[in-house]
């Protein structure tokens, strides 16, 4: 906010319309409602919040080398300055507001690019799940598309800091559209994934659901994003439903369940799915579309230390019960005399009991 008055070099001062002195469309703090500072005060700290925690789940999910995980960590990093602009009440604060809206347009961006490598595996490599001409199709309009939006979101940047600083409204009138620049290729993403579980994989939403809560979880969040999106969008055109133009938390709570979806499952969808399908009811394996030759993890190069979607960490990329190989070794007193302390010391090492060492019947002979 800049002073109302400033002085000219003979000494005289003048009085500048610049705020205060003429309308503050884009002054969200000269709305006269207390309720619109309540309720933008909560939306930030919620959004904040909320960003913060994927941020450290992120983090500790990691692994070295996948560059999905990075990109995903940058997304929220970027969007998390934005909700902190309503704490401040410096001179200038507005173009603060500005310049961390400038972050959330290039984390709307990432979030696009996010999406594009989760259902990527659909459309390359060996076996992909559509006709080779529909899978060069997609990915060059979508790539295209989604970098002809480039312009697009730096015009909008440029309009975002004149509205909040007072210059043009020019802002009030794009905003509606803002939707058609960052939404279509994720939901694009979230439509390939539900007809991909739908056609490829012998699998339905409930037994989905059922064998991974987070997949659950997911499905939820896509939902809630989208519908959360729509009244961001009415919000811009319907008079009384949001104070200032982008003063609401609908859009808020649309970017928090958008990155939860990046979040919930760190990997790809197709190597999610993959493993999913490979735990059946009863314990044992089903045939994948491209399993045929090797596993994913085989053919990708990807170490074989993969996010355990059923809830904790596991060191195969299966879910089915890994087979006790020691359960083939005998006890050392069942082990014939004849047989040499080489071997009897085998099998006792293989023999582990819990976490508490190896069970030794008696103690081997010491040598002459």
């Amino acid at each position: 906010m800049a002073p109302t008055t400033w002085p000219i070099r003979q000494g005289v001062a003048t009085s500048l319309n610049y705020r205060r002195d003429r309308p503050t469309y884009g002054d969200w703090r000269d709305v006269h409602n207390t309720e619109s500072f309540i309720v933008e005060g909560w939306g930030e700290g919620f959004m904040f919040g909320a960003l913060l925690m994927m941020v450290i789940i992120t983090i500790a999910n990691m692994r070295r080398g996948i560059l999905l995980h990075k990109v995903i960590l940058l997304e929220l990093l970027l969007a998390m300055s934005h909700g902190t602009f309503c704490f401040m009440s410096f001179n200038g604060y507005g173009w603060y507001l500005s310049s961390t809206a400038a972050l959330l347009y290039c984390s709307y961006f990432t979030h696009n690019v996010v999406a594009w490598m989760k259902i990527k595996p659909f459309f390359t490599g060996d076996h992909p799940s559509f006709s080779p001409r529909y899978c060069t199709a997609v990915h060059w309009i979508y790539l295209t598309t989604l970098a002809m939006t480039i312009p697009a979101l730096i015009f909008e940047i440029f309009n975002n800091f004149r509205f909040f600083n007072n210059y043009s409204r020019l802002y009030e009138t794009v905003r509606p559209y803002e939707p058609l620049m960052r939404d279509p290729w994720w939901i694009f993403s979230c439509l390939t994934l539900f007809h991909v579980i739908r056609k490829s994989y012998s699998l339905k939403f409930f037994i989905l659901i059922r064998r991974s809560p987070r997949f659950g979880i997911m499905l939820v969040a896509i939902l809630l994003a989208i519908i959360f999106t729509i009244v961001d969008i009415l919000s811009s055109i319907i008079p009384g439903l949001s104070g200032t133009d982008g003063i609401n938390p609908y859009w808020k709570l649309a970017l928090v369940f958008k990155c939860l979806t990046d979040n919930i499952l760190l990997d790809d969808f197709k190597s999610v799915l993959q493993r999913l399908s490979e735990a059946k009811e009863d314990g044992t394996t089903t045939m994948l579309p491209d399993s045929m030759n090797a596993h994913p993890t085989q053919k990708t190069g990807v170490a074989n230390h993969q996010e355990d979607i059923f809830g904790g960490s596991s060191s195969k990329g299966g879910g089915g019960p890994s087979l006790d190989q020691s359960a083939a070794i005998p006890e050392y007193d069942q082990l014939p005399e004849h047989c040499g302390d080489e071997y009897k010391n085998q099998g006792m090492a293989a023999n582990p009991v819990g976490k508490l060492g190896v069970k030794i019947q008696k103690l081997p002979n010491l040598p002459a």
